[in-house]
């Protein structure tokens, strides 16, 4: 029975990047799932067809709880992309889909918040360990 593993990113280049590790490893167009807005998915381009409705993964095994994150983060510009497989193949699906860098953006990658990186640790940014200054909430 095929079952699925998805991953989420936030980058077009690190979507493209899973999308052609997945074909290169014998993936066929038709096991890849690409969920995403109509604006992104002309973005991506490709054989795979995208498919704009996030409640389609929950019919396919992805968890309720997943399924209502994606649906607030794609309209934000996130990309799910999925593998439908049988169940000797996910581990190597998701092995790909994780194994995707960060793409780097100037001096920081592109999905982390500057402000993490400037800390050396995280009581840094702890008010029980250390005073906190600066504003926060734009991070």
């Amino acid at each position: 029975m095929a079952k699925v593993v998805t991953k989420l990113f936030r980058d077009l280049g690190e979507a493209k990047t899973a999308v052609d590790g997945l074909k290169a490893k014998g993936y066929k167009p038709e096991e890849v799932v690409v969920v995403a807005s109509a604006e992104r998915s002309k973005e991506l381009g490709g054989d795979v067809k995208p498919m704009s409705d996030p409640d389609k993964l929950q019919a396919m095994g992805v968890p309720e709880a997943t399924v209502d994150y994606y649906k607030y983060v794609i309209p934000a510009g996130g990309i799910v992309i999925g593998v439908q497989a049988e169940e000797s193949r996910l581990a190597e699906a998701q092995e790909i889909l994780r194994g995707v860098e960060a793409c780097e953006c100037g001096e920081r990658a592109c999905d982390t918040s500057p402000g993490f990186g400037a800390a050396g640790r995280m009581s840094a940014t702890n008010p029980l360990d250390a005073t906190m200054s600066g504003d926060f909430r734009k991070f």
